[in-house]
This record gives C-alpha cells, structure tokens and sequence, in this order.
C-alpha cells in the first residue's frame, strides 16, 4: 500500500509539473501582457490542479488522506 501511494504521488507530481510547465511556456510565449501571462499562468495552473483532483477521485485514488 505505501509503494501505491508513492507511486500515486509521483505520478501526480510529475503530470502537474509536466502540464504546469508546458502552460507556462505558452502563456509566457504567446500573451503579449506581463499581466495577463501571469494571470493566465495562475489560471491555467488552477483547472490543471482541478482536473486532476477530479480525476483521482473520480479513480478512487484517496493516497492523499
């Protein structure tokens, strides 16, 4: 059970890096604003979040209680 939950872990942590830097590279590169790239970053970096807490509960992955 614990290697499921680190496994879980790391999986979580490297799509939100992953999906996170990728949304950052592209608002930083294609917005033209200083202050829209940063609100578009803080966005984008919030519906990924979302997404893939929904997903894990949606898979009835709880390694985070």
């Amino acid at each position: 059970m614990t290697v499921e939950r680190a496994i879980h872990f790391v999986m979580f942590s490297l799509i939100l890096m992953g999906l996170c830097g990728v949304s950052a590279w592209t608002s930083y590169a294609y917005v033209p604003n200083d202050l829209l790239k940063i609100a578009s970053i803080a966005l984008s970096w919030g519906v990924i979040l979302l997404i893939l807490y929904l997903g894990f509960k949606k898979l009835n992955w709880d390694w985070w209680s």
